[in-house]
């Protein structure tokens, strides 16, 4: 099995560009089924502060339930020093985290972008399977007022290394 790996590429937004070049919008169809992911960003003068919550539905309803994990970065990160993850959570559709991270900010980084990937870790080898994945600008980070919090959908590599898509609040 091939793994995908997630790079992030430009900011996030929660509009793509489609093939003539105009933005549309996410379809929720293509989000469903992957899971979510509870989080909050929090800035500290130059350093992101990730708490990891929770995750539901992994996998999608029609899968067993799976051994997870969280990895973050801030990427493109060559020396992979930037690197951090949760500990696995073993047999969860809905894993609880409940884990900090600490990422101090460079100025060359504020181009770069802070990348959230779930893992689906195989039992009976060292291989992992990506779930889903966001990433989040590491400027618009910096310059927000406030808090990102709340639960993110898990998308699909392609879409996840370039953009977040938060969860709307039901009325």
């Amino acid at each position: 099995v091939t793994k995908g790996r997630c790079g992030a590429v430009q900011p996030s937004l929660r509009k793509q560009r489609g093939p003539s070049g105009n933005r549309r919008r996410i379809s929720h169809a293509r989000v469903k089924g992957k899971g979510q992911l509870k989080l909050s960003i929090e800035v500290q003068g130059r350093t992101l502060v990730l708490h990891v919550m929770e995750a539901k539905g992994l996998m999608g309803a029609e899968c067993r339930a799976c051994d997870s994990y969280v990895k973050m970065s801030i990427v493109p990160d060559a020396d992979w020093k930037c690197r951090q993850k949760t500990k696995t959570v073993p047999d969860s559709k809905n894993p609880v985290f409940h884990e900090h991270f600490v990422f101090p900010v460079q100025e060359d980084d504020e181009q770069k972008h802070l990348l959230v990937t779930v893992w689906n870790r195989e039992r009976h080898s060292r291989h992992s399977e990506l779930i889903g994945c966001m990433s989040f600008g590491v400027k618009s980070l910096l310059t927000l007022d406030k808090e990102i919090s709340g639960w993110y959908y898990l998308l699909g590599e392609d879409l996840g290394r370039t953009k977040h898509l938060k969860v709307a609040m039901r009325r």
